[in-house]
């Protein structure tokens, strides 16, 4: 039997079957899984499926999480590829903020560096897919939250998912951006990026934990 880890994972794959993989899917997907899976096995994500996850455990994780999601939201948001793109994308970050307050945790500040105007369109792709694929796995992460925690617990980052028509929309988009080989390449590194940085920002935070403890 499927742990309520396994059973995220697996509720998340069948989402994303549900929509055609084209081949800048299928590329952008095998060439992300090693850094993908690492992540979702990093402690403080994983601790949010699990059955015995506690209040204090729900807050770290996001915590920890609220650094490496704006860095990844204002770099996709604030690109002028955003506004190019004609691409709706909506922010996530004040809902996580709010959730943090609600549990009585500071939130972070996080210093925001000017978009880096170099930064070519094809890698900002990448990691429009890592943050809204991102989206995908929220509901079943909210059901696991609200079975430990129950349903009065804050939970409105992880509550607002994508619906598979609007990710289908950005996978069909990712299709005609990427066509070119050298382009979807860089689609890739981007992604693979994306995922490094907010892995990074995961061992960082987790170290400083650790630190605080041994004081």
């Amino acid at each position: 039997m499927l742990d309520r880890t396994g059973s995220a994972q697996a509720a998340t794959i069948h989402a994303m079957r549900r929509c055609q993989r084209g081949r800048a899917h299928q590329a952008l997907r095998r060439g992300t899984a090693p850094a993908h899976k690492a992540l979702d096995q990093h402690r403080l994500m994983q601790q949010l499926t699990g059955r015995e996850l506690t209040r204090e455990q729900y807050a770290e994780s996001l915590a920890a999480m609220h650094r490496p999601h704006a860095r990844l939201e204002w770099r996709v948001h604030a690109s002028r590829h955003h506004a190019e793109s004609g691409f709706e994308l909506s922010p996530r970050l004040a809902r996580l903020e709010a959730d943090l307050v609600e549990l009585g945790q500071p939130v972070p500040p996080v210093s925001q560096t000017p978009p880096d105007l170099s930064d070519g369109r094809a890698a900002w792709w990448g990691r429009v897919y890592v943050l809204e694929g991102s989206r995908q796995g929220s509901a079943v992460i909210a059901r696991c939250i609200h079975s430990s925690l129950g349903d009065t617990v804050p939970c409105r980052f992880f509550g607002e998912t994508i619906v598979p028509d609007d990710f289908g929309r950005l996978l069909a988009t990712l299709e005609r951006e990427l066509e070119v080989d050298d382009a979807l390449e860089q689609a890739v590194a981007g992604a693979r990026e994306a995922f490094a940085d907010y892995q990074a920002e995961l061992d960082a935070f987790d170290s400083r934990e650790r630190a605080v403890e041994m004081r």
